[in-house]
């Protein structure tokens, strides 16, 4: 590396990034293969390559090679950072050496998928490359606890033991995994061995350290064979992953532990990635039916568009919680209520919502109900007189603002008192919810019937500039209603139209004097003010 020719030509070959760097972190040279990879224009190299406006050693978990050179009167080190790349956000093994016949810093990316092939093609010995860091190298025997054979010096930092501990044989790579996983990783070495797969990536197991520390790492083998093609060996690239295989743990132990349902929802690709229990038992699904699919696959279709626009939202105004009430269908298609709060978060590299969903359904019902209780009249089940206001109230704002017509009916029986005073009271109510039946069937979907107060109805007709045909409908239809000992009921309507300037006042007293003109007029007819 001390040798390399600082010749631009030269560096344009290299089959990886390969940039040279002054004291101040601008980017002095880029090779072919370095302006391919990072495409933001960059002036210096943590804007390069991480997109950052200060020097990466002034962010948390971002180490910087050439202060450590400066700072440590070092000749190179390397460190292991994640770069933003026209591919994503990749794994890239820094390799720095300080030239002093320049004053410049020669830095080599090598991508981690491709370490193997950049030791060959640049002649360096892998345990040579990898100084320090998260990332150490193995090249094991096949043989009973897989004796270590070489190593980087970065394995005192990963282990605690040193090169010559590993070579001499003091201590094998056996002995280092933790006993509980040991057996299982056993298991995968000889299952890919006896496969004869060049190489593979083991799931993440313990070792325990010298000073009887447990870490979790990523262990990346390739097999390394004789002349006849043979394994006898293996490489292994071993990298510490503690805090997050410990973050996803806790995750997980807290996710399985909460009352509500958790998601982990990865939106750039629209699928669930995780799915607590708790969440699968409330939609009754089973794991594998729920893990790969879009969570809008859950949403009832009549809150579809609303939840397509909060995620939208959510994943544009990132550092904002989204919070939403929703409704979700179960897998034997019943409709419940949830209370969504979603939080975007990077997990494993990318950006994802964890999304928490909190069953309310007993209570929406509940409000459901307090609210027909609160608004309904008990006896005809008809609006009372207070939401009745407000849905008029409604419509002479559309009136009045918009234009819109609308008209009104009252209605009240004849001779009422009569059927109280010689049937009495329960055939008096009786009456009254016969009457509220027939308005209910006289009516379309759009209009409102209310119970005004004793035997007075009051319906409002939207988009109605006309109300005598519908006031005369109800009419026929109450008058053929009979109460046993009394006879046919009938009822007198007057009806009006709204007009500028009107009030729920004004209205109501034009409407009950054609009412009352209906009564003078022999009852039992529609009026219209």
């Amino acid at each position: 590396m001390e040798g390399l020719v600082l010749e631009r030509e030269a560096l344009d070959i290299v089959p990886f990034p390969a940039l040279l760097i002054d004291k101040d972190y601008q980017v002095v040279f880029m090779n072919k293969r370095a302006k391919e990879l990072y495409t933001n224009g960059g002036q210096t190299c943590h804007q390069l390559s991480h997109s950052l406006s200060e020097p990466c050693h002034l962010h948390k978990d971002h180490p910087c090679p050439l202060k450590e050179i400066r700072e440590k009167g070092l000749k190179e080190h390397s460190v292991l950072h994640k770069h933003k790349t026209e591919k994503g956000e990749e794994y890239h093994l820094v390799k720095t050496v300080y030239m002093p016949e320049h004053d410049l810093f020669l830095e080599l990316h090598i991508p981690l998928e491709e370490l193997l092939s950049a030791f060959d093609t640049a002649r360096l010995r892998p345990e040579i490359l990898i100084d320090s860091g998260p990332l150490a190298f193995f090249l094991w025997e096949k043989k009973e606890g897989w004796p270590v054979r070489d190593a980087s010096k970065s394995i005192y930092d990963l282990t605690g033991y040193t090169m010559e501990e590993f070579l001499s044989g003091e201590i094998d790579y056996a002995s280092l995994i933790h006993p509980e996983d040991l057996e299982r990783v056993s298991q995968e070495v000889a299952t890919y061995t006896n496969t004869n797969k060049d190489f593979w990536t083991h799931q993440p197991y313990r070792i325990i350290t010298k000073d009887g520390k447990v870490k979790w790492v990523l262990d990346h083998t390739v097999s390394v064979r004789d002349d006849e093609g043979n394994i006898v060996g293996y490489y292994g690239y071993v990298m510490d992953i503690s805090e997050f295989y410990e973050k996803d743990r806790l995750f997980r132990l807290l996710a399985e532990n909460n009352p509500n349902g958790v998601i982990l929802y990865d939106f750039q690709e629209d699928k669930i990635v995780y799915a607590n229990g708790v969440f699968l038992r409330m939609l009754k699904y089973q794991e594998e039916e729920v893990i790969g699919k879009s969570v809008l696959a859950f949403v009832d279709p009549e809150d579809l568009e609303r939840v397509k626009r909060l995620i939208e939202r959510g994943t544009v105004e990132r550092r904002k919680p989204l919070e939403a009430i929703l409704r979700l269908t179960t897998k034997t298609g019943k409709v419940k209520w949830f209370k969504l709060v979603g939080h975007p978060v990077i997990c494993k590299n990318k950006e994802h919502l964890l999304i928490t969903l909190m069953d309310i359904t007993r209570e929406k019902e509940r409000e459901k109900r307090l609210f027909y209780l609160a608004t309904t009249d008990k006896l005809t089940k008809l609006l009372n007189r207070h939401a009745g206001i407000k849905m008029f109230e409604n419509l002479l704002y559309q009136a009045q603002r918009y234009g819109v017509p609308f008209s009104l009916l009252i209605l009240d029986i004849d001779n009422f008192k009569k059927i109280n005073d010689e049937l009495g009271h329960l055939a008096g109510d009786l009456a009254l919810r016969k009457v509220a039946k027939a308005i209910k069937k006289g009516i379309r979907k759009s209009d409102v019937a209310i119970r005004w107060g004793g035997e007075e109805f009051l319906i409002l007709l939207p988009h109605t500039a006309d109300p005598l045909p519908i006031g005369e409908k109800i009419r026929k239809l109450i008058n053929a209603i009979s109460i046993d000992g009394y006879g046919p009921l009938s009822v007198s309507v007057g009806a009006t139209t709204y007009r500028e300037g009107d009030t729920i006042g004004s209205m109501v007293q034009r409407a009950d004097s054609a009412l009352y003109s209906a009564k003078r007029k022999g009852k039992n007819r529609v009026e219209l003010a």
